[in-house]
């Protein structure tokens, strides 16, 4: 079966050739050390896809087949013509650097296509040609697209907006009208769950028996729950429905409903019918609810969720007026490692993981607003193919489907360097009519090794704030590096080689102690950075303000699928937000919104009591503010202990009044099959004192009284006859140890027989 991965570029491959390496030892098969070899890229085979490695030394002058990842970790970095090899963090393939449209064929750029644009200090700030961006026609800042009606419905009884309105507002609409909520919607889903386990896994439901069905009203409720236990740090629902430790207990989520209610909910989550009747049985015949799944051909790995994240996507962008400014960035998934996704059965939708990929608004009063979020199954990804309208550069085509409502209107795009090249710069202008800038990686650009090797040449270090600039000679690309933290490299297709005079504050380090400054010194920056660094942080500041309320789902029970759900609505919490503000400031000048802590804090509230209540009576008292410790066992953390319990509470030897004489006395142990199975706890043990290869002491049914309260468990030691030679003789450990401790003072009472004195010497 030939491999999935498409073939490694036979020209980058062979430019590889000539590259110095210095491999150690551990790197050939039985071989141990850590001295390095030196030698030289030979040759590559088409082939295996291999480098052929020649060592520096007459003696051997065999070739040895390298990987690319070995040769990518062993390269000599030292040697004077690294920087004239494009190395990557990853091969580059067939295809990576072409992009077939309908009407052209892109591909990337040489370096003999780039010039460098040197502006000296005392120069003018621009350089090379200018280059205009695509006019955009509309307003700058994005806007709440919103009806009289529709803002009349966000306000409370005294007129004023409310987050928990604005929060539902923003959920997303399902239906052929748009008429049923997430809620609902969800609610149908879990019914034929329930049905579906209920017949096929004889699965029980504790509160959904007779008549009760699971409403979205309940699943309303759940969601608070989810919030509330956010709140209070993630508890079980063992601990939330606790009746004895107030620390423990969640009253807000007992009062909204029972534990039975809890765990059916929380068992039978689910977003999609994604499944067929056993037998091939008639649906309409078994389930209440039509079966609602995703469309032919969905992605495997959105096939449960997919509904949701289109859902999530289309009201968020219908409830804004676009504008020019908008930022896409890209996540890993969380949790994604051990789900079901990646330790199922074959086939697995994904074998290596996936990633979250969002557009952000990053300007204007409705900055971190997302507008778009789609789980990316990897190059693989059945929604987007690995050949279709744009070749095999699977950036291109997530970029298709991401940025599908944005194109022809002149929209400014900043990007990571996950997407941007200049395949996409050029794609970006002139098939979709979109400004894009962005950092890049070296190998998406022709002008990448150019740049690496002026600044290897020139001696630019990190934290000078020099720049070195590339402009295409015919293309509206610009290339530029900037010597900040690291090496910054951005790319443009509308800006061009501008510098900016003072554009930029950094704290600068001084060159002896290396310590930062702790006033900002303006720095001379390229014009398209500082663009990038006006704007991309903004989205990861509303990826920090989502973080700060993950819900807390047992997700547990149903694999992946959950995480994805609470991730959109976390976003939708930043969402609701960032419009509750703008509406609460446009309508309310004179007033300052809520906290975003606060807004959740009536958000959860209003959850917990949407619709008719889910007790037919009170849950009862809450547990007792207070805990009386003298009466409670630490084992069983505030249960009272009945008198016949068999493990009482430790009462300390100081608190308990003896009987007069009763002090250290020999006492036996009800042991099983009434067999001593314990050591005697004395040191000078007789049998200890026999020559025998390994030393034990005696085993011993009696413990002294005394010390065992004192130490809190039996202290085991002889008081009784041993059989030794045929001859019974006293071992009497007890008083021995005793004396030996001054706790006695009478001498011991160890019978000296002949036997016994053998035994001790």
């Amino acid at each position: 079966m030939p491999p999935r991965r498409r073939p490694i570029s036979v020209e980058w491959a062979k430019s590889l050739v000539g590259l110095s390496m210095k491999v150690p030892d551990y790197w050939w098969d039985g071989c141990k050390g850590y001295r390095l070899h030196d030698g030289v890229i030979d040759s590559y085979c088409e082939i295996s896809q291999r480098w052929n490695l020649l060592l520096d030394t007459k003696e051997d002058d065999a070739l040895y087949l390298m990987a690319y990842e070995a040769i990518y970790k062993y390269a000599d970095f030292d040697s004077s013509t690294y920087n004239e090899f494009q190395l990557t963090q990853q091969p580059i393939r067939d295809g990576d650097d072409e992009i077939q449209t309908e009407t052209k064929k892109y591909f990337r750029t040489e370096a003999e296509e780039w010039n460098e644009i040197v502006i000296e200090d005392g120069d003018t700030d621009t350089g090379g040609r200018p280059i205009d961006p695509i006019e955009w026609e509309g307003d700058e800042e994005f806007t709440i697209k919103i009806t009289d009606e529709e803002l009349a419905s966000l306000r409370d009884i005294d007129g004023e907006i409310r987050f928990e309105k604005v929060f539902q507002w923003c959920l997303p609409r399902f239906g052929d009208d748009d008429d049923q909520t997430l809620f609902e919607f969800q609610a149908a889903r879990m019914r034929n769950y329930m049905r579906k386990r209920v017949l096929e896994s004889g699965f029980k439901p504790r509160y959904y028996k007779g008549d009760k069905v699971i409403t979205g009203d309940h699943v309303a409720r759940f969601y608070g729950a989810c919030l509330c236990r956010m709140i209070h740090g993630g508890r079980s629902i063992e601990q939330i429905f606790s009746t004895r430790e107030i620390m423990d207990a969640v009253p807000s989520i007992r009062e909204s409903m029972t534990k039975a209610c809890l765990e059916d909910l929380t068992t039978c989550l689910h977003y999609s019918d994604d499944w067929d009747p056993e037998c091939g049985g008639d649906w309409d015949d078994i389930y209440d609810d039509p079966k609602v799944m995703a469309p032919p051909g969905t992605a495997k790995h959105r096939l449960k969720h997919g509904l949701l994240e289109d859902g999530y996507n289309k009201r968020w962008q219908a409830i804004v007026n676009f504008g020019k400014w908008i930022t896409t960035d890209e996540s890993r998934v969380g949790g994604w490692y051990h789900s079901c996704m990646t330790i199922g059965p074959e086939p697995k939708p994904i074998q290596t993981g996936a990633t979250i990929h969002t557009i952000c608004i990053t300007t204007g009063p409705l900055s971190t607003y997302k507008l778009f979020a789609r789980v990316y199954g990897g190059q693989f990804d059945e929604d987007i193919p690995e050949i279709n309208d744009y070749g095999k550069y699977k950036m291109i085509s997530l970029y298709d489907l991401m940025l599908s409502p944005f194109k022809h209107k002149g929209h400014c795009v900043v990007m990571d360097s996950a997407y941007m090249s200049d395949a996409m710069c050029q794609v970006g202008r002139e098939e979709w009519k979109i400004n894009m800038v962005g950092t890049c990686q070296t190998n998406r650009t022709g002008a990448g090794s150019l740049g690496k090797a002026t600044v290897a040449a020139r001696g630019i270090k990190v934290g000078t704030h020099q720049s070195v600039m590339y402009q295409h000679k015919d293309k509206p690309i610009t290339y530029a590096i900037w010597a900040d933290n690291n090496y910054v490299k951005t790319l443009s297709n509308f800006h061009g080689p501008n510098l900016l005079r003072g554009g930029i504050q950094r704290k600068l380090r001084d060159p002896v102690t290396f310590r930062r400054n702790k006033d900002f010194t303006d720095v001379d920056c390229p014009e398209q950075q500082w663009v990038y660094c006006q704007t991309y942080h903004l989205i990861d500041k509303g990826n920090g303000a989502e973080a700060k309320y993950d819900l807390s789902t047992e997700s547990h029970l149903h694999g992946w699928s959950p995480k994805l759900a609470a991730r959109f609505f976390n976003m939708n919490l930043n969402n609701a937000y960032n419009i509750y503000k703008s509406l609460y400031n446009k309508y309310h000048p004179d007033r300052t919104p809520m906290l975003m802590r606060s807004c959740i804090n009536d958000l959860t509230h209003s959850l917990l009591q949407q619709g008719s209540e889910i007790r037919t009576r009170g849950f009862g008292d809450a547990p007792s503010a207070t805990k009386d410790i003298t009466t409670t066992s630490s084992s069983l953390d505030g249960r009272k202990l009945r008198s016949d319990a068999v493990r009482q509470h430790f009462t300390s030897p100081t608190a308990t009044e003896r009987q007069p004489g009763r002090v250290h006395i020999s006492v036996p142990v009800v042991v099983k099959k009434n067999t001593a199975t314990s050591y005697c706890k004395y040191h000078n043990c007789p049998v200890k004192n026999t020559g025998a290869k390994r030393k034990r002491a005696y085993m011993s049914k009696y413990a002294c009284e005394d010390c065992s309260l004192e130490k809190g468990v039996d202290f085991f030691l002889c008081n009784s006859t041993k059989s030794v030679g045929g001859n019974l003789v006293v071992v009497d450990c007890h008083t021995a140890y005793h004396v030996e401790k001054k706790l006695y003072t009478a001498p011991s009472p160890v019978i000296k027989s002949s036997t016994v004195i053998g035994l001790t010497g």
